[in-house]
């Protein structure tokens, strides 16, 4: 059985904390097995100290980002979880730093995979300063990516404090929030308060594989940021035909299971050739010829692959992304075999 997992992400105190604490007062009366994993930069963990007493399993994550330097730390987190408690739910709350695709992929490492099932990613917004941090003349150009990202990936955005703000703040930021994520619903919020049943019905904007194997199609976007040229924004509007692919909103990812051994040439160049929107692909493999299990990872051109000792993993690829058409990957990859 996998376990739900909700990712939970916003800028530096914008109430991710306070919505969780609430979270986990409504959930304290349910019978479900619950665990909690929170990450905060230093070496002094503060948030995490307001959520104990609720009696569920907390793990700190402490002094690194969860999508950089403690990856390692978090899936091996993931797996103790999985292996010791096999929990019903699990709630991640990343530090404000953090961009939701680089940890998405920490969440979908190929033993994971089909054990966790991620329900959607919930972005926290402080309406009194996102306008301040989400303009390129008071923040860094990192910074601003960072949290646009945590806007574009979310599937649920809570615009909290706007009881700091005037209405009129609060407009021209929901007016950005809809043109960086046309599709998430936004639910304005005074101290992260919001239905906890909005909270457990988040639905991600990207479909998955359906029982029949057919290919559901993402939502296009309407509006691109900065990557579409003008006239073809104003074809997409208007839903005449552009030269370029739509712009999607939400990361998807899909996995693949090996029937067998592939040839490790053409492997590599497929891992080398995979189109642009692909941004993560990784696993275990096995070549013709080799005893050993191959662990294998790609990112931006990067292609890296290493002998792994435990044969215990099975051979499976897992693709992230947006907007990417399984069948060509997937037919491209069959190839592999021959």
């Amino acid at each position: 059985m996998s376990a739900e997992v909700y990712l939970l992400t916003g800028y530096l105190g914008s109430g991710k904390t306070t919505l969780l604490q609430k979270w986990l007062t409504h959930l304290r009366i349910t019978d479900q097995k619950v665990v909690v994993l929170m990450n905060e930069m230093g070496e002094e963990d503060i948030d995490g100290e307001q959520l104990q007493g609720f009696g569920f399993p907390v793990k700190k994550m402490l002094d690194g980002c969860i999508c950089c330097s403690i990856k390692g730390e978090l899936t091996e987190g993931l797996k103790d979880i999985m292996n010791t408690i096999a929990p019903d739910r699990i709630l991640i709350e990343t530090t404000g730093v953090a961009d939701p695709l680089d940890v998405i992929d920490t969440i979908t490492h190929p033993e994971l995979y089909d054990r966790l099932e991620l329900k959607g990613t919930i972005s926290v917004v402080d309406a009194s300063r996102f306008l301040d941090l989400n303009s390129r003349f008071s923040s860094t150009a990192t910074l601003v990516k960072t949290i646009r990202n945590q806007v574009r990936y979310a599937d649920l955005l809570l615009l909290n404090k706007t009881d700091l703000t005037s209405p009129d703040v609060i407009e021209r930021v929901r007016q950005k929030l809809s043109e960086i994520n046309p599709t998430a619903p936004i639910h304005a919020t005074v101290q992260a308060k919001i239905e906890v049943s909005r909270l457990l019905s988040v639905k991600r904007t990207v479909h998955e594989r359906s029982p029949g194997n057919e290919i559901s199609r993402p939502i296009a976007v309407q509006k691109s940021i900065g990557r579409m040229p003008t006239m073809d924004r104003l074809k997409q509007s208007l839903g005449l035909k552009t030269s370029q692919p739509s712009l999607y909103n939400s990361i998807e990812t899909f996995s693949y299971v090996f029937t067998g051994p592939v040839d490790a040439k053409k492997f590599e160049d497929f891992l080398y050739d995979l189109p642009k929107n692909v941004y993560r692909a990784k696993g275990y493999v096995q070549f013709h010829g080799k005893p050993e299990l191959i662990s294998f990872q790609h990112t931006d051109n990067q292609v890296l692959l290493f002998p792994f000792e435990n044969f215990g993993p099975k051979m499976v690829a897992v693709f992230i992304g947006e907007g990417m058409d399984r069948e060509i990957i997937l037919n491209d990859l069959i190839k592999c075999y021959g």
